[in-house]
Formats: C-alpha cells, sequence, structure tokens
C-alpha cells in the first residue's frame, strides 16, 4: 500500500476496532516520516481515539511541523497534551504566543487548561481579559462560569445577562446563565436556563430501549457460570488501580481527589484504560466469554490486564496505584474481578434527585445525550442502577460501598473506611486535597478545588416540581 492507502487504512482498522492493526499501521506512517501533510491532523485523532498516546503526540508534531509558528496550529497541538493529561507542556507552548498576540483563542486555551490544573486566578484572568473583547463567546463564559461564583452587584453578572439575545443557540452560554442564577440563589429561573440549554443540545437522541437490551444481555450473561467458572487471571508485580463506581455527578471526581491526596496512591480521573481493550474485543464477545475454553478465557483476561498497564503508563508515570473513576466502569466489574482480582472497587452513591438535578445542569465535554431530558435521565439512572444491583448479587463482598453524603458530613471517618478497605492509614492531609491543584477534566472542577463541605446535600429541593418529570418516571420503572 502506498502512505494514502495506509491513512485511508488506520481510518478502516479504528471504525471496525482494529486497535493493534491502526496502532502498526501509524506507527509505520512515523517512522518513514511519511508525506502525509495537513493529514497528520487526523492521524493525531485517530490516534487518540484508540488510547496511542504517544503516537498522538508525535503525529501532533508532524502536524506542527508543518507550520511551527502558526498560532491556530501551535493551540491545536497544544490542545492534544491538554488532552494526554501533559497539561503543564501545553500551557507552556501556548504561552510564548501571548508575547505576539492575546487573541481570543490563545486567552481561552490559556483559562481552560490554567482551570484544569486548579490555578483559578490564572484561568479568571485569561478568561475575563477575552470576555472583555469578546464578550459573545459562550463557551468561554461556561469556562469562566465552572471556577466563578457571580453576585447580582458585579459586573461580569450584569455582562453575562446583557448577551442573552445574541446566544438564543448557543448551548454553553445558557449553560453558564444558570450556573450564574444559582450562585444567586435563583434556582427556578437557573432551571429555566438548563431547560433551554439542554433542549439546544439535542443533536443526539437517547434510546431507553436500547441501554435497556445492553444492560439485559450483560445480565444474562456475566452471572453465576461466570464468576464462579472463570478462573480470574494472576496479578502481575504492577500496582492494582483502585476502581470508583459511581453515576455521574454522585461525587466520584471529590472521592477520586481525597484520596489521591494520600501518599501512597497516585493521581487518576477518566482513564479510560479499560475502554480501549473492551471496546476492541467487544461487548458481545466479553459476555460470550463462558462459551470459550478455559485457555482462550485466561488469554483474554490477561489481555485486559496488560493492555490497561499499557494504556496507563502512557498517562501517568509512577508505580503507585492510581484511581480509575472511568465512566463506563459499571459495565465492566466482571472484568474487573477477572482482570483485577485484588483491585479494590468503591462505589458511591447519592440522592437520586440531587444527581439527576446536577447532571441536568452539567455541560458533560462527551456530548451525553441522556443528560438532555429529566425523563431520559431517570431511563438511564434506572438501568444503570439494575446493574449495581446485579453486580452486588454476585460481588457483593468485592464492592465497598459509600455514600456522598457520608463523604462530606464526616468526612475523615468516610475516608478511614475506604482506607481500611484499600489496606491503608488515614492522612490528615487528604482534607486539604483542593490545594493540591492535581489535573481534573471532568465539569466538577469547581466542587473538587473547594473544601469540603455539604452545600450540594438537598439541592434539588428548591425545584422538587421542576423536576417532577424526573421524579416521576424513575419511579415508575422502579415499581
Amino acid at each position: 500500500m502506498n502512505i494514502t492507502e495506509i491513512g485511508n487504512s488506520v481510518v478502516k482498522d479504528v471504525q471496525t476496532r482494529n486497535h493493534k492493526s491502526a496502532a502498526e499501521k501509524i506507527q509505520s506512517l512515523l517512522d518513514c516520516n511519511a508525506d502525509l501533510k495537513e493529514k497528520w491532523g487526523a492521524i493525531t485523532r485517530l490516534a487518540v481515539t484508540i488510547g496511542e498516546l504517544e503516537q498522538a503526540k508525535a503525529a501532533s508534531q508532524k502536524f506542527l511541523e508543518l507550520a511551527p509558528d502558526e498560532p491556530r496550529r501551535i493551540i491545536q497541538c497544544a490542545a492534544i497534551l491538554a488532552e494526554i493529561r501533559q497539561a503543564d507542556a501545553a500551557i507552556n507552548m501556548v504561552l510564548p504566543l501571548l508575547e505576539k498576540s492575546r487573541t481570543s483563542d490563545v486567552l481561552h486555551f490559556l483559562g481552560t487548561v490554567y482551570t484544569q490544573v486548579g490555578q483559578v486566578e490564572l484561568a479568571e484572568k485569561y478568561l475575563t481579559e477575552l470576555l472583555e473583547k469578546s464578550p459573545n463567546s459562550g463557551i468561554s463564559w461556561l469556562t469562566l462560569s465552572a471556577i466563578h461564583h457571580f453576585n447580582e452587584q458585579e459586573a461580569l453578572f450584569t455582562q453575562l445577562n446583557a448577551i442573552q439575545n445574541t446566544q438564543t443557540k448557543v448551548p454553553p452560554y445558557w449553560f453558564a446563565l444558570g450556573k450564574a442564577c444559582l450562585d444567586i440563589g435563583n434556582e427556578k429561573l437557573a432551571f429555566s436556563h438548563f431547560k433551554k440549554a439542554n433542549q439546544l443540545m439535542k443533536n443526539t437522541q437517547y434510546i431507553p430501549n436500547q441501554h435497556r437490551k445492553f444492560v439485559d444481555e450483560i445480565i444474562e450473561n456475566q452471572n453465576t457460570q461466570f464468576f464462579e467458572n472463570i478462573t480470574p487471571t494472576e496479578k502481575s508485580d504492577k500496582a492494582d488501580p483502585i476502581f470508583i463506581i459511581g453515576l455521574p455527578r454522585s461525587g466520584t471526581t471529590l472521592l477520586q481527589q481525597m484520596l489521591s491526596a494520600h501518599s501512597k496512591l497516585n493521581e487518576g480521573g477518566e482513564l479510560k484504560c479499560l475502554t480501549y481493550p473492551t471496546s476492541e474485543v467487544g461487548q458481545a464477545h466479553i459476555n460470550n466469554v463462558n462459551n470459550l475454553d478455559s485457555e482462550e478465557q485466561k488469554s483474554l483476561f490477561d489481555k485486559f490486564r496488560t493492555d490497561y498497564f499499557y494504556y496507563l503508563e502512557q498517562q501517568i508515570d509512577s508505580v503507585l496505584p492510581c484511581i480509575d473513576k472511568s465512566l463506563d466502569l459499571n459495565h465492566h466489574l466482571g472484568v474487573i474481578t477477572k482482570s483485577f482480582p485484588n483491585a479494590p472497587i468503591i462505589r458511591i452513591i447519592r440522592d437520586s434527585k440531587d444527581t439527576a438535578w446536577s447532571c441536568y445542569r452539567a455541560f458533560f465535554n462527551q456530548g451525553i445525550s441522556w443528560s438532555y431530558d429529566l425523563e431520559s435521565i431517570a431511563e438511564y439512572f434506572y438501568h444503570e442502577n439494575r446493574l449495581s444491583e446485579h453486580w452486588s448479587t454476585l460481588i457483593n463482598k468485592r464492592i465497598l460501598e459509600i455514600s456522598y453524603e457520608e463523604l462530606v458530613n464526616n468526612p475523615t471517618e468516610t475516608l478511614t473506611k475506604c482506607l481500611n478497605y484499600i489496606g491503608l492509614t488515614f492522612e490528615n492531609d487528604m482534607l486539604s486535597f483542593y490545594k493540591k491543584n492535581s489535573l481534573i477534566q471532568t465539569s466538577s472542577v469547581k466542587q473538587a478545588r473547594s473544601p469540603i463541605n455539604t452545600n450540594s446535600v438537598n439541592s434539588a429541593k428548591p425545584i422538587t416540581e421542576e423536576l417532577k418529570a424526573f421524579t416521576n418516571r424513575y419511579e415508575l420503572l422502579s415499581k
């Protein structure tokens, strides 16, 4: 194949989940310094999609070399670094651009990445400077709203409200305005803005029956036979991760940040290290693993473990156990049990109405279709909770369950319970987790940068009427 054919073949491999072949072809293109010109940008994105982060970094460098002084290209390449957890390198790549031109692109990028690494004052500085020049930047208002507490007397609040007529079709703006109204205590007005934002976001549809079928097939196949007859993989010399399971906005980021502040635990987040190999194999194959012979089963779960650490080592350079709170872990507790037989699993739960309200007002980077509609949120919660109950009937002894409310009301006691389960002792520095400024790439950035508090407990109470679509549907499903 010529270079163009190889490039096209990579796309096909990614689409057909043949990640190994795609990675080999990307590496061949890098090794021969292929003359792909602008297509290096697409190769970079494909490498990120399959978790080949070192290849993504190398391909983005090829893309940058085409015009190394072009600001937009520099920002694109820096964005790749930020996405693969190299935020400091990303900032250092973009900072020199300030000397040439303080454009909106440069200011927004710096504001966003400084937010992720916890340098809030710098983030606010660049974002407010941007908004003085470009007051209609909805996405910049959203980024600022994640770290800024608005009040009615400040100029920023007035400025944000004044541009409503120019933002009628800009979802991030309405999420930002909703957050500002929450800050001033007007929950009902906030709800109306979040409702508008979510209506604008409905470009993809959540199909409950598909989700139901997906969960049903896991429950049917990853059953007692799965757990009793399949031999777990042998533990290697690598430290098992600590898995945190929970619905989005249930406190997973907060718990991860608090645990990561322990001197004998590593950082973490939505690492996706299990997502890459399981998506390559496919859920149907995992569900049918009972049909494989013992050697094939062992090979599969050994692969998941080996691949997990392969992807992890591209993100985190440490021998300490990491904290993995990836969104899809609830779907893979069967895999985790067999591939990581000694790994701690902590499930965090939260009041369903508070969680639903928090999801409804969150602008998820991944574009989560079920979060745009209250009845869809109810459907999603119901099916995920059905799956959680299934796991509990089979591997309850493997799972430590805590609640968000316990964590914020009694943090020392709750963290001690978690650490006893993990095999560690409590450290007081864990309560100062917000001072660590570790990387946070989720919509929980504000809460996880603040001292522990109970502000979000019973947060849905002022809008009980507005949430009836959720509560009625959830109660009906749960009967």
